[in-house]
Formats: structure tokens, sequence, C-alpha cells
């Protein structure tokens, strides 16, 4: 569902403001930043690499982590699925945590790498993926991450605590209250997200929290097919010509301010997509 996985099951009513949770103190309340100035696009683009990295990750081959920073997403995963028993976090069985779950979010970190101190919302991160992987390898980011779904956040601000993430906040918000929410739209650098919403709402949804010069970069099953299916939706919210710098993984540069009218109201950009 548009703005984060599981919709509003825990009683989120659309319109509602952002909501941070007190229960970690480390993941502190949002700070809503202003927009960044112009210093070139945060997140460059690098064809072909995460290509190579997916295949030596079906070869069963390791990816290249600190001791620490191993130990640390050995730990959010341990907690992912304790938590999953009781509440639904992921379907992805445990032997396959490491690929899905790490292995993916350092597949768009690789391919569509950010510079120092960008500001990243991670858009209906539900267990924590892309976002928190993110977090854990490149503590210089500054990252929000951000659901609908109350029981979710819980366990993202509990991780957040847990393992010591600083500069990582949670919000319980939907994003298309997000992105209408002063000090959030056009204030964040970069974008992720994986299989929030199809990919004409994904740009409705993201594009709008984005400055000029942000990038949105998501995990899709088919970035080429995903790229053709938002290219008019991308530009109707202010973004050039989406490209698929990976097999998996979508991207689009903000170019123009989203028009005042974007996001649409809760739930609207995922059954009425801009086609």
């Amino acid at each position: 569902m548009a703005g984060g996985r599981g919709g509003d099951a825990a009683g989120r009513r659309a319109g509602d403001a952002p909501r941070a949770l007190p229960r970690a103190p480390l993941a502190r309340r949002p700070r809503w930043p202003h927009p960044s100035p112009a210093r070139g696009p945060p997140l460059a683009v690098s064809g072909g690499r995460a290509g190579r990295g997916r295949r030596r990750r079906r070869e069963g081959r390791p990816l290249s982590l600190a001791a620490h920073e191993r130990r640390l997403l050995e730990r959010y995963l341990d907690e992912l699925y304790a938590w999953n028993t009781r509440i639904n976090l992921t379907r992805v069985p445990r032997e396959q945590a490491w690929d899905r779950h790490v292995g993916e979010a350092l597949e768009l970190l690789a391919t569509v790498p950010p510079a120092p101190g960008t500001r990243l919302v991670d858009v209906g991160s539900g267990a924590g993926v892309p976002g928190l992987p993110i977090a854990v390898v490149r503590p210089d980011l500054e990252v929000i991450l951000c659901d609908s779904d109350r029981g979710r956040t819980e366990f993202l601000a509990h991780v957040v605590d847990l393992i010591g993430l600083r500069g990582v906040g949670v919000a319980w918000v939907r994003a298309e209250d997000l992105g209408r929410t002063e000090g959030a739209r056009e204030a964040f650098d970069a974008a992720v997200s994986r299989a929030t919403a199809p990919p004409p709402a994904l740009c409705e949804l993201c594009l709008p929290l984005l400055r000029v010069g942000g990038t949105m970069a998501a995990l899709v099953s088919d970035a080429p097919a995903a790229s053709a299916a938002c290219a008019h939706a991308a530009t109707v919210c202010g973004g050039g010509t989406p490209a698929a710098p990976a097999p998996g993984v979508l991207a689009v540069v903000k170019e123009r301010p989203t028009p005042e009218r974007y996001p649409r109201r809760p739930g609207i950009p995922a059954r009425r997509p801009l086609l």
C-alpha cells in the first residue's frame, strides 16, 4: 500500500500529522531539514557494479563489510525474525535474509552512492530495507525511516536503539502526508524504497520529498520495465527521465519543483496512478 507496507492497519488516519516514536532515545524525533544548498547530485548513478554484486551473492560469496558492520547487521536480522513471530514484518525465509535484506540494500547503495552528509528518507521502510542497512554502513548520512504502520515503526525504533544508530530517525506517517509536511517537502537529498508501491505511485510519493537535484532510488524487480512505466509520473512530479542503472534499481533525478497538487490524498497515488 502506498506510504508503507501494511497500510493503516494500526489505526493511522489519512491526514494525521507525522508522529515520531518516543520509545527509543536514539530514534530521535525527525528533524525535518531545510532544503540543502545546491551542491550537485547527492547520489551518483554508476551502472554495472550492482549487477556484478548480485551475481556474487547468488554464488554465495560474502559481501565486503567491516567486522563491526557485519555484527550490527546480523543483530538486526536476529531481531527482525524474533519480532516477525509477533507482527508481519517479512515473508523472506531466514536463510535468505542476508541476501534479500542486506544484500539488496547494499546493491542499491553501490549503484547509487550518496555523497557524505546526504539527508535520506526511506519511504515505506517496513522491515527497514533498504534504509537501515544503508545507515549501518554509512553512519555519515542523516536517515529517516518512515512507514504508515505503527507496529513496524515500533520495530524500527527498537532496532535503532538496540544497535546504537545515531543520526537515524523513525517516523510513523504516510508518505502522502509527509510530502505535504512543512520542512519535509522538498527537503531531502535522496529518497529510497523497496516495493512500496507501483513505479508511477512511487514517483508521486518520493519526488515531492526531494529538493531539486535530489535522487529517488528504488529496488524493483525489473528496472527497465519500471522506468518505462513511470516516465509520465516522473515528469509530472518534477523528475527527469527514469533510468535503470542496474537490473533491479530504478533511479530518477529531480529536475523541477513538484507541483503543489502532488502528492494526492492518501491512497490515491496507488489507486489512480499517473500513467
